[in-house]
């Protein structure tokens, strides 16, 4: 019922259109070259290491702290992360921006490209990140979309976690798509373990 809101919202943004098809042409070259079949293994090593790729990155990148000199790198933070705390309502800050993909995932690539000294065999691994990063997309838009109601346990555990990070206390439950790494790293928490912050809404020096 309420699906389809999400669905257009998800399916709109360019971010999402884009990954889309970059996801297609990689498909399309490790099956096309046979890459898939000799190494298949690093296509899913992406969305097995991801739980804690995903708590990492969000603790450690997106709420690093806010510097304060103005300039186009204060704005990127604030576009990347302070301001979707700041307004999580606002759904052109529910997704990552394009040169945060474009810096983060260009590095991903040549990581890999330099682990099998090939541009081609890069494009396994690489791919796993692109499928895993439009579930994430769509898992983080879902948490966000209001008139959507989980349709598991697990979906509504997801969700309640994320709506603790961003209105009880933003130092606990960093996962998105899934709850292993915060429960590996014992940041997995129910509001009544943890006191209420103050700074939900201003994360990381975010005052103005």
């Amino acid at each position: 019922m309420y699906m389809s809101s999400v669905f257009r919202n998800y399916f709109s943004h360019s971010t999402i259109i884009g990954f889309i098809l970059m996801a297609i042409i990689g498909v399309l070259y490790i099956l096309s070259t046979g890459l898939i079949y000799e190494h298949l293994i690093w296509l899913f090593i992406p969305i097995l290491l991801a739980p804690f790729y995903e708590w990492y990155v969000h603790k450690y990148q997106l709420h690093t702290e806010l510097t304060k000199k103005e300039g186009w790198y204060r704005r990127y933070q604030i576009i990347l992360h302070h301001g979707h705390h700041r307004d999580p309502d606002n759904i052109k800050l529910q997704f990552a921006p394009w040169r945060y993909l474009i810096y983060t995932y260009g590095q991903v690539y040549l990581l890999y490209a330099l682990i099998f000294w090939s541009f081609g065999t890069a494009l396994v691994p690489f791919t796993g990140h692109l499928l895993y990063h439009l579930w994430y997309e769509w898992i983080h838009l879902a948490h966000h979309s209001k008139n959507y109601k989980p349709m598991t346990p697990i979906g509504k555990n997801l969700r309640d976690a994320h709506m603790s990070h961003h209105f009880h206390n933003e130092n606990y439950n960093w996962g998105i798509t899934n709850l292993l790494g915060d429960y590996f790293f014992n940041s997995l928490k129910a509001n009544k373990e943890i006191s209420k912050s103050d700074t939900t809404k201003n994360i990381s020096g975010y005052l103005d």
